[in-house]
């Protein structure tokens, strides 16, 4: 499946415990991961579940092995790629890298944060103009004990510094909203992560109106189709939920419902599925 397909229709940020790991699968680089990677990542939790070091098996070919690793980089906690110098070029000596790691690292920038992005290399090689803003650290593989415990700080450091950066854009999205975007999302209260409303659903003129404009240029909301009617469907983006959930927790001040429970305002005002 082509990247740009797949971004736009299937991604979600609906992360997993698990780390992505972009390397070289020569047999040689296979320690780093076995004595330092692997055990690094594993050694550590996120919401109480302990992460996984995932790899995509490097025997798939073709669109399988694409799609794994797009699904990877865009579920994965964070995305961590070994970015060492592999050889030579034969013309100008210069160091180069592998040359799968720097596109699963391009596919990474295009859907993550920065925050979210680790490159690790061995070498002191003049580092690509591309990617040299972003942070990077280096690991002297020889060491494995040091590199193992270097790296697993280093990982730490960078999910911290993910959630600030996602609680400072939440803060914001919530202090540019203007009274009329707010009232409009205060009538979703009652809804759940998947609920999917409108007209149809709501009975009410107001989802047309200049707020509902605002709230998808804000990533608030999105349009997830039409109803049978013809009217537009709207639901929640990632963001948008947490928003919701913060205003729902600050004005209301009632525990938050679990996104995993279907409410029977769900059931009898969104009965129908919208169209793609």
């Amino acid at each position: 499946m082509h990247p740009n397909a797949f971004l736009k229709t299937y991604w979600r940020l609906d992360l997993r415990p698990q780390v992505f790991v972009a390397m070289n699968f020569a047999p040689a680089y296979e320690q780093r991961f076995q004595k330092v990677f692997k055990p690094a990542i594993e050694a550590l939790t996120v919401d109480r579940i302990r992460l996984s070091a995932y790899r995509v098996d490097n025997s798939k070919t073709g669109d399988s092995i694409l799609t794994d690793i797009l699904d990877g980089v865009a579920h994965s906690q964070m995305i961590l790629a070994d970015v060492s110098a592999v050889g030579r070029d034969s013309i100008t000596g210069d160091a180069y890298r592998n040359g799968n790691v720097m596109y699963e690292i391009g596919l990474a920038l295009a859907c993550r944060q920065t925050q979210e992005v680790l490159l690790v290399r061995d070498d002191r090689e003049k580092f690509l103009f591309d990617v040299s803003t972003i942070p990077h650290m280096h690991l002297n593989f020889a060491n494995a004990e040091q590199a193992r415990q270097q790296l697993q700080e280093e990982i730490i450091a960078r999910l911290r510094e993910r959630n600030y950066f996602r609680d400072a854009r939440i803060n914001m999205a919530i202090s540019q909203l203007t009274a009329e975007e707010m009232a409009h999302l205060k009538q979703t209260f009652e809804y759940t992560r998947s609920t999917v409303w409108g007209r149809a659903v709501m009975g009410i003129a107001s989802w047309n109106s200049i707020a509902t404009s605002r709230l998808l240029d804000k990533q608030i909301i999105r349009i997830a189709g039409e109803f049978s009617n013809g009217n537009t469907a709207y639901e929640f983006t990632d963001l948008g939920w947490i928003v919701q959930q913060r205003l729902k927790a600050g004005l209301r001040q009632f525990t938050v419902q679990d996104e995993a429970q279907p409410t029977d305002k769900e059931n009898a005002e969104a009965p129908n599925e919208p169209a793609a």
